[in-house]
Protein backbone atom coordinates (compact mmCIF):
# COMPACT_ATOMS: atom_id res chain seq x y z
CA UNK A 1 0.00 0.00 0.00
CA UNK A 2 1.41 3.37 -1.05
CA UNK A 3 2.00 5.87 1.71
CA UNK A 4 0.30 9.26 1.46
CA UNK A 5 2.89 12.00 1.26
CA UNK A 6 2.72 15.12 3.40
CA UNK A 7 2.02 17.22 0.27
CA UNK A 8 -0.92 15.02 -0.71
CA UNK A 9 -2.23 15.12 2.86
CA UNK A 10 -2.10 18.91 2.93
CA UNK A 11 -3.75 19.17 -0.49
CA UNK A 12 -6.57 16.88 0.62
CA UNK A 13 -7.02 18.80 3.85
CA UNK A 14 -7.20 22.13 2.01
CA UNK A 15 -9.73 20.72 -0.45
CA UNK A 16 -11.91 19.48 2.41
CA UNK A 17 -11.59 22.84 4.18
CA UNK A 18 -12.70 24.65 1.03
CA UNK A 19 -15.74 22.41 0.73
CA UNK A 20 -16.73 23.10 4.34
CA UNK A 21 -16.17 26.82 3.86
CA UNK A 22 -18.46 26.81 0.80
CA UNK A 23 -21.15 25.01 2.79
CA UNK A 24 -20.88 27.47 5.66
CA UNK A 25 -21.00 30.50 3.34
CA UNK A 26 -24.06 29.12 1.57
CA UNK A 27 -25.83 28.76 4.91
CA UNK A 28 -24.83 32.27 5.93
CA UNK A 29 -26.11 33.71 2.65
CA UNK A 30 -29.42 31.96 3.18
CA UNK A 31 -29.75 33.48 6.65
CA UNK A 32 -28.95 37.00 5.44
CA UNK A 33 -31.14 36.92 2.33
CA UNK A 34 -34.38 38.94 2.44
CA UNK A 35 -37.34 36.87 3.54
CA UNK A 36 -39.93 35.76 1.03
CA UNK A 37 -43.65 36.18 1.55
CA UNK A 38 -46.33 33.90 0.20
CA UNK A 39 -46.21 35.39 -3.29
CA UNK A 40 -42.53 34.47 -3.54
CA UNK A 41 -41.08 37.99 -3.84
CA UNK A 42 -38.77 39.67 -1.36
CA UNK A 43 -40.72 41.66 1.21
CA UNK A 44 -38.78 44.91 1.17
CA UNK A 45 -41.50 47.54 1.70
CA UNK A 46 -39.54 50.59 0.55
CA UNK A 47 -38.50 49.04 -2.76
CA UNK A 48 -41.86 47.34 -3.24
CA UNK A 49 -43.61 50.67 -2.68
CA UNK A 50 -41.38 52.38 -5.25
CA UNK A 51 -42.07 49.62 -7.78
CA UNK A 52 -45.82 49.77 -7.15
CA UNK A 53 -45.78 53.56 -7.50
CA UNK A 54 -44.07 53.33 -10.89
CA UNK A 55 -46.64 50.78 -12.06
CA UNK A 56 -49.54 52.97 -10.91
CA UNK A 57 -48.06 55.93 -12.78
CA UNK A 58 -47.62 53.81 -15.90
CA UNK A 59 -51.21 52.57 -15.58
CA UNK A 60 -52.38 56.18 -15.32
CA UNK A 61 -50.45 57.12 -18.45
CA UNK A 62 -51.90 54.18 -20.40
CA UNK A 63 -55.38 54.94 -19.07
CA UNK A 64 -55.23 58.58 -20.15
CA UNK A 65 -54.01 57.61 -23.61
CA UNK A 66 -56.99 55.29 -24.01
CA UNK A 67 -59.67 57.45 -22.35
CA UNK A 68 -58.58 61.07 -22.77
CA UNK A 69 -55.88 63.27 -21.24
CA UNK A 70 -58.04 66.14 -19.99
CA UNK A 71 -60.60 64.41 -17.80
CA UNK A 72 -60.27 66.70 -14.79
CA UNK A 73 -60.71 65.67 -11.16
CA UNK A 74 -63.64 63.72 -9.81
CA UNK A 75 -65.06 65.27 -6.65
CA UNK A 76 -65.19 64.65 -3.73
CA UNK A 77 -62.14 62.47 -4.32
CA UNK A 78 -61.14 59.52 -2.15
CA UNK A 79 -60.77 60.18 1.60
CA UNK A 80 -59.57 56.57 1.98
CA UNK A 81 -56.36 57.58 0.19
CA UNK A 82 -55.67 60.76 2.14
CA UNK A 83 -52.19 60.67 3.64
CA UNK A 84 -51.72 60.64 7.39
CA UNK A 85 -50.21 63.61 9.22
CA UNK A 86 -48.69 61.63 12.08
CA UNK A 87 -45.35 59.84 12.09
CA UNK A 88 -44.90 56.97 12.35
CA UNK A 89 -48.16 56.32 10.51
CA UNK A 90 -50.93 54.07 11.70
CA UNK A 91 -50.04 50.92 9.79
CA UNK A 92 -53.52 49.47 10.18
CA UNK A 93 -54.89 52.49 8.30
CA UNK A 94 -52.16 52.05 5.68
CA UNK A 95 -53.27 48.46 5.18
CA UNK A 96 -56.89 49.61 4.83
CA UNK A 97 -55.87 52.22 2.25
CA UNK A 98 -53.99 49.62 0.20
CA UNK A 99 -56.97 47.28 0.29
CA UNK A 100 -59.22 50.12 -0.89
CA UNK A 101 -56.71 50.87 -3.66
CA UNK A 102 -56.76 47.21 -4.67
CA UNK A 103 -60.57 47.12 -4.86
CA UNK A 104 -60.70 50.41 -6.77
CA UNK A 105 -58.22 49.37 -9.45
CA UNK A 106 -60.06 46.09 -9.89
CA UNK A 107 -63.20 48.12 -10.64
CA UNK A 108 -61.26 50.20 -13.17
CA UNK A 109 -59.93 47.05 -14.85
CA UNK A 110 -63.39 45.51 -15.05
CA UNK A 111 -64.86 48.69 -16.56
CA UNK A 112 -62.08 48.95 -19.14
CA UNK A 113 -62.27 45.27 -20.14
CA UNK A 114 -66.04 44.94 -20.28
CA UNK A 115 -67.19 48.42 -21.31
CA UNK A 116 -64.89 51.26 -22.29
CA UNK A 117 -61.83 49.66 -23.91
CA UNK A 118 -62.37 45.92 -24.39
CA UNK A 119 -59.74 45.72 -27.17
CA UNK A 120 -56.94 47.52 -25.29
CA UNK A 121 -55.11 44.43 -24.07
CA UNK A 122 -51.94 46.32 -23.14
CA UNK A 123 -53.91 48.53 -20.74
CA UNK A 124 -55.59 45.49 -19.22
CA UNK A 125 -52.25 43.77 -18.64
CA UNK A 126 -50.71 46.89 -17.10
CA UNK A 127 -53.63 47.26 -14.70
CA UNK A 128 -53.47 43.56 -13.81
CA UNK A 129 -49.74 43.82 -13.06
CA UNK A 130 -50.34 46.91 -10.93
CA UNK A 131 -53.17 45.27 -9.00
CA UNK A 132 -50.98 42.25 -8.25
CA UNK A 133 -48.22 44.51 -6.87
CA UNK A 134 -50.67 46.42 -4.70
CA UNK A 135 -51.85 43.15 -3.19
CA UNK A 136 -48.24 42.08 -2.66
CA UNK A 137 -47.43 45.38 -0.93
CA UNK A 138 -50.48 45.10 1.33
CA UNK A 139 -49.39 41.59 2.35
CA UNK A 140 -45.85 42.84 2.98
CA UNK A 141 -47.12 45.62 5.28
CA UNK A 142 -49.31 43.11 7.07
CA UNK A 143 -46.43 40.69 7.64
CA UNK A 144 -43.86 43.22 8.86
CA UNK A 145 -45.99 45.54 10.98
CA UNK A 146 -48.56 42.96 12.12
CA UNK A 147 -51.29 45.36 11.03
CA UNK A 148 -54.46 44.08 9.41
CA UNK A 149 -57.40 46.19 8.34
CA UNK A 150 -60.12 45.19 10.85
CA UNK A 151 -62.83 45.06 8.20
CA UNK A 152 -63.02 45.14 4.43
CA UNK A 153 -63.14 48.78 3.30
CA UNK A 154 -66.38 49.92 1.69
CA UNK A 155 -66.00 49.28 -2.03
CA UNK A 156 -65.54 52.34 -4.23
CA UNK A 157 -68.74 53.46 -5.96
CA UNK A 158 -68.11 54.12 -9.63
CA UNK A 159 -70.52 56.58 -11.31
CA UNK A 160 -72.85 55.38 -14.08
CA UNK A 161 -72.23 57.93 -16.84
CA UNK A 162 -69.30 57.25 -19.17
CA UNK A 163 -67.44 60.54 -18.74
CA UNK A 164 -67.86 60.44 -14.95
CA UNK A 165 -66.55 56.88 -14.87
CA UNK A 166 -63.47 57.95 -16.79
CA UNK A 167 -62.97 60.95 -14.51
CA UNK A 168 -63.49 58.77 -11.42
CA UNK A 169 -60.94 56.21 -12.62
CA UNK A 170 -58.38 58.88 -13.57
CA UNK A 171 -58.72 60.52 -10.15
CA UNK A 172 -58.39 57.20 -8.32
CA UNK A 173 -55.21 56.29 -10.19
CA UNK A 174 -53.77 59.75 -9.51
CA UNK A 175 -54.68 59.54 -5.80
CA UNK A 176 -53.14 56.06 -5.58
CA UNK A 177 -49.87 57.32 -7.06
CA UNK A 178 -49.76 60.28 -4.66
CA UNK A 179 -50.45 57.99 -1.71
CA UNK A 180 -47.60 55.67 -2.67
CA UNK A 181 -45.22 58.64 -2.98
CA UNK A 182 -46.08 59.52 0.62
CA UNK A 183 -45.74 55.90 1.77
CA UNK A 184 -42.31 55.55 0.20
CA UNK A 185 -41.22 58.71 2.02
CA UNK A 186 -42.31 57.13 5.30
CA UNK A 187 -39.87 54.27 4.77
CA UNK A 188 -37.10 56.63 3.64
CA UNK A 189 -37.60 58.62 6.84
CA UNK A 190 -37.17 55.47 8.93
CA UNK A 191 -33.80 54.88 7.34
CA UNK A 192 -32.57 58.46 7.52
CA UNK A 193 -34.02 59.26 10.92
CA UNK A 194 -35.37 62.57 9.64
CA UNK A 195 -37.96 64.80 11.19
CA UNK A 196 -41.46 64.29 9.85
CA UNK A 197 -44.36 66.59 10.71
CA UNK A 198 -44.54 67.34 14.42
CA UNK A 199 -42.83 64.16 15.52
CA UNK A 200 -39.11 63.55 15.60
CA UNK A 201 -37.77 60.21 14.49
CA UNK A 202 -34.75 58.72 16.18
CA UNK A 203 -32.32 56.40 14.46
CA UNK A 204 -33.39 53.53 16.69
CA UNK A 205 -37.01 53.60 15.56
CA UNK A 206 -36.56 51.44 12.45
CA UNK A 207 -35.22 48.64 14.65
CA UNK A 208 -38.25 48.93 16.89
CA UNK A 209 -40.35 47.65 14.02
CA UNK A 210 -37.98 45.47 12.03
CA UNK A 211 -35.45 44.01 14.45
CA UNK A 212 -35.76 40.24 14.47
CA UNK A 213 -38.34 40.20 11.70
CA UNK A 214 -35.85 39.21 9.02
CA UNK A 215 -37.22 41.82 6.63
CA UNK A 216 -35.43 44.77 5.10
CA UNK A 217 -36.62 48.31 4.55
Amino acid sequence: MRRITMGEYRAGFLKLACIWMAILMHGLDAQLAPKKHAAGASCSPKHLTALTESLVNESLRCFDEANGKHLGIWLPGFPELHVQKSFPPNWTKVHCSLRFMYEGLNDILEDQKNNLNPQNVSLHKKLEETIARIKMLANCINIIFKSTCPSKPSPPKMPKQVFERKQWSHTLLKAAGDYLVWLEQMFVSYVKGTKMGKGKVTKTQPHKYLEGSGYLL
